[in-house]
């Protein structure tokens, strides 16, 4: 009774090995992730770095020779971007689907490459929705990517990367501060609101995506800032100021507006 049982195991071994092996490392710089070919030659290679809440990396695939097939940007923040992999029996990786969208936003993408166990692209398909419409527009259907005589190259590869925008107010008065944020499109990124700031408070009033820009706040939010006076009587408008903005990466933009006191005249700093 135990020579099915055997078979089994020794073919599940078998598969396993045929697929190729897959290792872990640990770097100072984030975890990368291997998959191998039979004969040890790198398939797909995965790299991730960041706290849980926030991972980004990229993921790549290989054809035996080591020229790149697909490259993708991925992160767990700001919506998603993903990479996803099966294999063929000798390690060669079959079909890869990529995908990412915004938080919030009208932007998305779904890609999915087929290929055969050298490496050969044989098939493709998309669809999404970008700042022009629908990919691929109507009445038009992709089935296959049109061959083309030059190596693959990764500007082939259509990714829209989501630069996130992040908005702050300080209050930098010696008086509370009321402040009214109306998003122009509320998302669970930027809902708006009213909220009381004491001197020398920072406010993180949301944050949105766009595909490939950083569009000023002005036109995602209106912000009014106000001294409180006494109960029942009008408050005293505050001058509202852009006094910051930092680049935090490549991806990500921080606004700093100030609270001032009325009559303030500054310029926005670059």
């Amino acid at each position: 009774m135990r020579f099915p049982t055997t078979l089994t195991f020794l073919a599940s071994v078998t598969l396993m090995h045929a697929q190729g092996k897959e290792r872990t490392f640990k770097t100072d710089s984030g975890t990368v992730v291997l998959h191998y070919f039979t004969d040890g030659k790198v398939s797909t290679k995965v790299w991730t770095h960041g706290p849980d809440y926030r991972v980004e990396g990229r993921s790549w695939a290989f054809d035996h020779s080591g020229k790149v097939l697909v490259e993708w940007h991925t992160r767990t923040y700001a919506g998603h971007s993903s990479m996803d992999r099966t294999y063929h029996p000798n390690g060669a990786v079959n079909k890869v689907e990529v995908s990412t969208a915004p938080d919030g936003g009208i932007q998305w993408y779904r890609g999915t490459y087929t290929f055969d166990d050298q490496g050969k692209q044989t098939g493709f398909m998309e669809q999404g929705h970008d700042n022009d419409g629908l990919i691929p527009s109507p009445g038009v259907r992709v089935m296959m990517k049109p061959e083309v005589t030059v190596p693959f190259k990764q500007e082939e590869v259509r990714e829209q990367h989501m630069f996130v925008n992040e908005i702050f107010v300080v209050n930098s008065t010696k008086w509370a501060c009321v402040l009214t944020a109306k998003a122009t499109d509320p998302s669970p990124g930027l809902t708006g609101g009213t909220f009381t700031l004491r001197p020398g408070d920072t406010l993180r009033v949301g944050m949105y995506s766009k595909g490939e820009v950083f569009p000023p706040p002005a036109k995602h939010v209106t912000l009014l800032a106000q001294r409180p006076n006494g109960k029942g009587r009008k408050r005293s408008p505050m001058e509202l100021v852009l006094l910051q903005q930092k680049q935090a990466s490549p991806e990500h933009r921080k606004y700093f507006y100030h609270a001032l006191p009325e009559g303030t005249r500054l310029k926005i700093a670059p």
